[in-house]
C-alpha cells in the first residue's frame, strides 16, 4: 500500500538522547509518533499493572482506538484500587462501589472522585458499545489526562518527596 502524502522522519533529542519516529502528512503535521507521547515515561514507583494499562491506553489513543483507550484507562483505575485501596475497596465487585469506599475513607482525594466516577462510566461505555454511545476522541483524551493526574498524585509525587528527603533511592 502506498501513501504518497506521508513522510516518515526519525528524530533524536539532544537533551535526553532518545529517538522518536514521526509520520507526517504533506503539510508537515504529525500524524503518528513512536514511542507514543506520554507512554513509557512513568516513575518506577508506579504500580506495574497501573503503568502497563496506562501505557496501553496511550498507545490506543494514539492510533484512534478511543473505545480501547477508555477500557484501558478504566483498567488502570481498577488496578489502582487494587493497589492503593483499603480492604473494603479491594474486595468490592463493582468499581463504582470500590471508588466510593476510597472516597469515604480518604484513600481517594475528593477532588479526584468525580473524575474517577466519570472514567468508570466511560470505560464501561468502551467495553459495552452495544449499550452506549461511542467514546469520542475528546472523552478518551480526557480520561488519559485524568489517569496521568492520578498517577502523578498517588505515585510519583509521594515518591519524589521521599527521594528529596533521602528516604527513597533514585
Amino acid at each position: 500500500m502506498s501513501y504518497p502524502d506521508r513522510k516518515v522522519t526519525a528524530l533524536h533529542c539532544h537533551g535526553c538522547k532518545k529517538g522518536t519516529v514521526v509520520v507526517t502528512d504533506n503539510l508537515g503535521q504529525g500524524l503518528m509518533w513512536w514511542p507514543v507521547p506520554g507512554a513509557g515515561i512513568l516513575d518506577r514507583q508506579v504500580n506495574e499493572g497501573v503503568a502497563s494499562a496506562y501505557d496501553e491506553g496511550m498507545r490506543s489513543l494514539a492510533v484512534g482506538a478511543y473505545r480501547a483507550a477508555a477500557v484501558m484507562f478504566r483498567s488502570a483505575l481498577h488496578l489502582f484500587v487494587k493497589d492503593k485501596g483499603n480492604a473494603k475497596a479491594q474486595n468490592e465487585r463493582h468499581l463504582k462501589s470500590a471508588l466510593k469506599h476510597m472516597k469515604n475513607d480518604g484513600d481517594l482525594h475528593r477532588s479526584l472522585w468525580d473524575w474517577a466516577d466519570h472514567l468508570n462510566q466511560l470505560g464501561n461505555e468502551g467495553a459495552h458499545p452495544e449499550d452506549y454511545d461511542a467514546v469520542t476522541e475528546a472523552e478518551a483524551t480526557g480520561l488519559g489526562k485524568f489517569v496521568r493526574h492520578l498517577i502523578r498524585h498517588e505515585y510519583e509525587m509521594p515518591a519524589q518527596l521521599l527521594r528529596d528527603q533521602g528516604l527513597l533511592q533514585e
